[in-house]
Protein backbone atom coordinates (compact mmCIF):
# COMPACT_ATOMS: atom_id res chain seq x y z
CA UNK A 1 0.00 0.00 0.00
CA UNK A 2 1.01 3.12 -1.39
CA UNK A 3 0.00 5.26 2.94
CA UNK A 4 2.43 2.28 4.27
CA UNK A 5 5.24 0.95 2.30
CA UNK A 6 8.51 1.45 0.75
CA UNK A 7 7.97 2.53 -3.01
CA UNK A 8 10.90 2.23 -5.07
CA UNK A 9 10.77 4.83 -7.78
CA UNK A 10 12.77 3.18 -11.04
CA UNK A 11 13.85 5.28 -13.98
CA UNK A 12 14.46 2.92 -16.55
CA UNK A 13 16.68 3.44 -19.61
CA UNK A 14 17.01 4.14 -23.35
CA UNK A 15 14.95 1.14 -24.44
CA UNK A 16 11.66 2.08 -26.49
CA UNK A 17 9.16 1.53 -23.47
CA UNK A 18 8.87 0.12 -20.14
CA UNK A 19 7.99 -3.44 -21.10
CA UNK A 20 11.05 -4.04 -21.59
CA UNK A 21 12.30 -3.26 -18.21
CA UNK A 22 9.46 -5.45 -16.30
CA UNK A 23 11.21 -8.49 -15.26
CA UNK A 24 13.57 -5.95 -13.19
CA UNK A 25 10.56 -4.31 -11.46
CA UNK A 26 9.09 -7.70 -10.96
CA UNK A 27 12.49 -8.60 -9.11
CA UNK A 28 12.37 -5.64 -7.23
CA UNK A 29 9.21 -6.01 -6.05
CA UNK A 30 9.95 -9.17 -4.98
CA UNK A 31 12.86 -8.24 -3.08
CA UNK A 32 11.46 -9.21 0.72
CA UNK A 33 8.43 -11.15 1.52
CA UNK A 34 4.74 -9.80 1.90
CA UNK A 35 4.72 -7.38 -0.84
CA UNK A 36 6.71 -4.85 1.54
CA UNK A 37 8.16 -2.86 -1.51
CA UNK A 38 5.85 -1.07 -3.96
CA UNK A 39 7.45 -0.18 -7.28
CA UNK A 40 6.83 2.59 -10.15
CA UNK A 41 7.88 2.65 -13.23
CA UNK A 42 6.88 5.30 -16.24
CA UNK A 43 7.18 5.74 -19.91
CA UNK A 44 8.86 8.73 -20.36
CA UNK A 45 7.41 10.90 -22.59
CA UNK A 46 7.82 9.59 -26.48
CA UNK A 47 8.65 5.91 -25.23
CA UNK A 48 6.32 3.56 -25.73
CA UNK A 49 2.80 4.91 -25.75
CA UNK A 50 3.47 8.32 -23.54
CA UNK A 51 3.16 10.71 -26.54
CA UNK A 52 4.91 14.12 -26.62
CA UNK A 53 8.82 14.56 -27.56
CA UNK A 54 11.67 13.11 -25.43
CA UNK A 55 13.57 16.29 -23.79
CA UNK A 56 15.92 16.77 -20.76
CA UNK A 57 13.35 18.61 -19.26
CA UNK A 58 10.80 16.66 -19.60
CA UNK A 59 12.21 13.65 -18.35
CA UNK A 60 12.48 14.99 -15.13
CA UNK A 61 9.29 16.48 -15.44
CA UNK A 62 7.47 13.15 -16.16
CA UNK A 63 9.06 11.26 -13.20
CA UNK A 64 7.99 14.34 -10.65
CA UNK A 65 4.55 14.14 -12.18
CA UNK A 66 5.19 10.72 -11.12
CA UNK A 67 6.43 11.55 -7.74
CA UNK A 68 3.13 14.19 -7.45
CA UNK A 69 0.82 11.24 -7.74
CA UNK A 70 2.80 9.32 -4.80
CA UNK A 71 2.73 11.78 -2.76
CA UNK A 72 -1.26 12.02 -3.41
CA UNK A 73 -1.63 8.81 -2.60
CA UNK A 74 0.11 8.84 0.72
CA UNK A 75 3.49 8.32 0.09
CA UNK A 76 5.94 10.14 2.16
CA UNK A 77 9.47 11.01 1.41
CA UNK A 78 10.93 8.81 4.18
CA UNK A 79 9.44 5.75 2.32
CA UNK A 80 11.02 6.85 -1.03
CA UNK A 81 13.54 5.18 -2.91
CA UNK A 82 14.72 6.52 -6.12
CA UNK A 83 16.50 3.91 -8.60
CA UNK A 84 18.15 5.18 -11.96
CA UNK A 85 19.40 2.83 -14.40
CA UNK A 86 21.37 4.28 -17.71
CA UNK A 87 19.88 7.32 -19.25
CA UNK A 88 17.58 7.39 -15.82
CA UNK A 89 19.87 7.63 -13.72
CA UNK A 90 19.76 11.70 -14.65
CA UNK A 91 16.05 12.03 -13.34
CA UNK A 92 16.49 9.93 -10.26
CA UNK A 93 19.98 12.11 -9.37
CA UNK A 94 18.51 15.05 -9.96
CA UNK A 95 15.35 14.75 -8.25
CA UNK A 96 17.29 13.22 -5.40
CA UNK A 97 19.52 16.15 -5.56
CA UNK A 98 16.92 18.69 -6.30
CA UNK A 99 13.89 17.37 -4.66
CA UNK A 100 10.88 19.06 -5.69
CA UNK A 101 7.79 17.09 -4.71
CA UNK A 102 9.66 15.08 -1.92
CA UNK A 103 12.84 14.45 -0.78
CA UNK A 104 13.86 10.46 -1.37
CA UNK A 105 14.95 9.13 1.88
CA UNK A 106 17.60 6.66 -0.59
CA UNK A 107 19.46 6.85 -4.08
CA UNK A 108 20.39 3.61 -6.22
CA UNK A 109 22.20 3.76 -9.62
CA UNK A 110 23.00 0.89 -12.05
CA UNK A 111 25.26 2.16 -14.84
CA UNK A 112 25.31 5.38 -14.40
CA UNK A 113 26.97 7.93 -16.74
CA UNK A 114 28.79 10.73 -15.57
CA UNK A 115 27.95 13.58 -17.99
CA UNK A 116 26.82 14.63 -21.10
CA UNK A 117 30.02 16.33 -21.70
CA UNK A 118 32.43 12.70 -20.86
CA UNK A 119 29.53 10.54 -23.11
CA UNK A 120 30.83 13.39 -26.12
CA UNK A 121 34.35 12.99 -25.24
CA UNK A 122 34.50 9.02 -24.92
CA UNK A 123 31.98 8.75 -28.03
CA UNK A 124 29.61 6.96 -25.93
CA UNK A 125 27.48 4.82 -27.88
CA UNK A 126 24.20 5.47 -25.31
CA UNK A 127 21.91 6.43 -27.90
CA UNK A 128 19.84 8.95 -26.43
CA UNK A 129 16.71 11.13 -28.70
CA UNK A 130 18.14 13.30 -30.56
CA UNK A 131 15.71 15.92 -28.80
CA UNK A 132 17.98 15.89 -26.12
CA UNK A 133 21.19 16.51 -27.44
CA UNK A 134 19.98 20.99 -27.57
CA UNK A 135 21.65 22.55 -24.60
CA UNK A 136 22.05 19.05 -22.57
CA UNK A 137 23.31 19.96 -19.54
CA UNK A 138 22.86 16.56 -17.44
CA UNK A 139 25.82 16.10 -15.30
CA UNK A 140 25.36 13.37 -12.97
CA UNK A 141 29.09 13.94 -11.43
CA UNK A 142 28.26 17.18 -10.14
CA UNK A 143 24.80 16.41 -9.15
CA UNK A 144 25.88 13.29 -6.96
CA UNK A 145 27.67 16.03 -4.80
CA UNK A 146 24.65 17.51 -3.60
CA UNK A 147 23.50 14.34 -2.11
CA UNK A 148 23.74 12.82 1.27
CA UNK A 149 21.41 10.08 1.16
CA UNK A 150 22.52 6.41 1.98
CA UNK A 151 24.04 5.84 -1.87
CA UNK A 152 24.10 2.30 -3.72
CA UNK A 153 25.79 2.22 -7.04
CA UNK A 154 26.26 -0.98 -9.34
CA UNK A 155 28.24 -1.02 -12.42
CA UNK A 156 29.59 -3.98 -14.68
CA UNK A 157 33.05 -4.30 -15.03
CA UNK A 158 32.33 -4.91 -18.60
CA UNK A 159 30.62 -2.37 -19.37
CA UNK A 160 31.50 -1.33 -22.93
CA UNK A 161 28.21 1.35 -22.87
CA UNK A 162 29.15 3.23 -20.36
CA UNK A 163 32.49 2.77 -19.13
CA UNK A 164 32.83 1.83 -15.29
CA UNK A 165 36.18 3.93 -15.29
CA UNK A 166 35.01 7.23 -17.03
CA UNK A 167 31.31 7.28 -15.63
CA UNK A 168 30.22 5.04 -13.17
CA UNK A 169 33.44 5.65 -10.85
CA UNK A 170 33.29 9.40 -11.85
CA UNK A 171 29.92 9.53 -10.03
CA UNK A 172 30.40 7.00 -7.10
CA UNK A 173 33.68 9.08 -6.22
CA UNK A 174 32.00 12.25 -6.38
CA UNK A 175 29.62 11.20 -3.56
CA UNK A 176 29.89 13.08 -0.49
CA UNK A 177 27.62 11.45 1.71
CA UNK A 178 27.64 9.13 4.75
CA UNK A 179 26.58 6.13 3.62
CA UNK A 180 28.03 4.32 0.39
CA UNK A 181 27.48 0.55 -0.77
CA UNK A 182 29.60 0.22 -4.20
CA UNK A 183 28.91 -3.28 -6.19
CA UNK A 184 31.63 -3.64 -8.91
CA UNK A 185 30.55 -6.85 -10.86
CA UNK A 186 33.21 -8.97 -12.67
CA UNK A 187 32.11 -9.65 -16.21
CA UNK A 188 29.04 -7.61 -15.97
CA UNK A 189 28.12 -5.31 -19.14
CA UNK A 190 25.75 -2.86 -19.39
CA UNK A 191 22.53 -4.28 -18.48
CA UNK A 192 23.30 -7.32 -17.43
CA UNK A 193 24.41 -6.79 -13.74
CA UNK A 194 21.22 -8.37 -12.17
CA UNK A 195 21.38 -12.19 -13.85
CA UNK A 196 25.79 -11.85 -14.01
CA UNK A 197 25.29 -11.50 -10.39
CA UNK A 198 22.61 -14.13 -9.96
CA UNK A 199 19.21 -12.80 -8.98
CA UNK A 200 19.27 -13.92 -5.10
CA UNK A 201 22.42 -11.92 -4.86
CA UNK A 202 21.16 -8.88 -6.46
CA UNK A 203 18.01 -9.47 -4.82
CA UNK A 204 20.14 -9.41 -0.83
CA UNK A 205 22.19 -6.55 -2.14
CA UNK A 206 19.37 -4.13 -3.08
CA UNK A 207 17.20 -6.00 0.41
CA UNK A 208 20.30 -5.24 2.62
CA UNK A 209 20.32 -1.48 1.63
CA UNK A 210 17.33 -1.05 1.80
CA UNK A 211 17.19 -2.06 5.28
CA UNK A 212 20.16 -0.61 6.55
Amino acid sequence: KIATDTVIMYCHGNAAHMDVYWPRAQLLANVASKNQYGVLMIDYRGYGKSEGTSTESGLYADVNSALEWLKGNGLTGDRLVMYGFSMGTAPATELTANPQVMTPSKLILEAPFASAEVMAQDASKLAIPGSFLTNLKIDNAEEIKKIQQPFLWLHGEDDDFLSIHTHGSVVAKGYQGSSKTEVRVDGAGHSTVPNTMGYEEYMDVIKHFLQN
